[in-house]
C-alpha cells in the first residue's frame, strides 16, 4: 500500500510540472499560470481551466496542476491552471473580494480563449471549493461548454464587492451555509440554475468544510438534470489528498471531459 501511494504521488508530480510557466495579463496586474499541451502545434478541439480553491499558503502547484497535466497527454487537449492574487500570484490577500477573483478568473479565461489553437467554442472549466464557486460564476460571464464542480462552496451576495474574502473563508459551519437558499440569494446558484451546458457536481463523504446542505442548494439549482453527472467520492474528505482517491476521480474526470 504504501508503494502504490508513493508510485501515485510521484506521478501525480510528473504530470504537474509538465506544464510551462505563463503571464496572464488582467486589468493592471499579472497572474501566473501554467500551459499545458503543445499550443503552437496542434489544432485543439476542447480547452480546459484549472481554478483551484482558497489557497492563502501561495502553492502554485496544488491538485490542479496534477489534474492538467493528466488530462492535457491527451491529444487535442490544452489545459491552463491559474494563480489568484494573494495565492501564487502577487496581491494583498487581505484586501481581495470575491469580485476581485473572479475578475482573476475571467482574465484567465480569455487569456485560454486567445491561445493559438484553442476553440473558442469548446472551452470547458473545473472548479474545487472556492475554485467552484468562482466557475460558476464565471460561466455567467463567458461561453462554458462543460462545468465540473468538486465539493462546491457558497456564500451570500452581500459583500461580494466590498467584503474581502479572507473573512469569509474558513467560517464553513455558518448559518447562511446550513440553511435553504433561492437562487436569487446566491450569485453562483443563479449561475447554475442559467447554465446550459453539461455539468459534473462532485461531493465527498467527510467533508468537514461544506455543510450538506450547501451541496444540496447547489443540486436543486440544476435546471435540467439530464446534463447532470453527480458523483459522491466515498470515504473523501474536502480536500480528498489521498492518492488512490485522488487517481480514482482524475479517470473519472477525464473521461466525462472527453465525452
Amino acid at each position: 500500500m504504501i508503494t502504490l501511494t508513493i508510485t501515485i504521488i510521484l506521478i501525480a508530480l510528473y504530470f504537474a510540472f509538465q506544464g510551462k510557466t505563463v503571464i496572464i495579463p488582467a486589468k493592471g496586474y499579472t497572474l501566473n499560470g501554467r500551459l499545458y499541451g503543445e499550443a503552437e502545434k496542434l489544432k485543439h478541439d476542447s480547452a480546459i481551466l484549472f481554478i483551484a480553491g482558497w489557497n492563502p499558503a501561495s502553492y502554485r502547484l496544488t491538485t490542479s496542476s496534477f489534474y492538467a497535466g493528466f488530462i492535457s497527454r491527451k491529444p487535442h487537449t490544452i489545459c491552463l491552471t491559474v494563480a489568484l492574487r494573494g495565492m501564487g500570484s502577487d496581491g494583498d490577500i487581505h484586501s481581495l473580494c470575491r469580485a476581485d477573483y473572479l475578475d482573476d478568473v475571467i482574465a484567465a479565461y480569455d487569456f485560454l480563449a486567445n491561445t493559438t489553437g484553442v476553440d473558442k467554442n469548446n472551452i470547458r472549466v473545473v472548479g474545487e471549493s472556492f475554485g467552484g464557486y468562482l466557475a460558476c460564476l464565471l460561466s455567467a460571464k463567458r461561453p462554458v461548454q462543460k462545468m465540473a464542480l468538486r465539493v462546491p462552496t457558497d456564500f451570500p451576495n452581500e459583500g461580494f464587492a466590498d467584503i474581502p474574502q479572507i473573512r469569509l473563508a474558513g467560517n464553513s459551519f455558518s448559518q447562511w451555509k446550513c440553511k435553504k437558499h433561492a437562487c436569487s440569494e446566491s450569485y453562483a446558484l443563479k449561475a447554475i440554475n442559467e447554465f446550459k451546458g453539461s455539468l459534473m457536481m462532485v461531493t465527498s463523504e467527510r467533508d468537514h468544510h461544506v455543510p450538506i446542505q450547501t451541496t444540496e442548494n447547489y443540486l436543486a439549482a440544476v435546471n435540467d438534470s439530464s446534463k447532470l453527472v453527480y458523483l459522491h467520492m466515498k470515504r473523501a474528505t474536502h480536500g480528498m489528498l489521498h492518492p488512490k482517491l485522488q487517481w480514482d476521480y482524475i479517470q473519472k474526470l477525464s473521461k466525462w471531459l472527453r465525452l
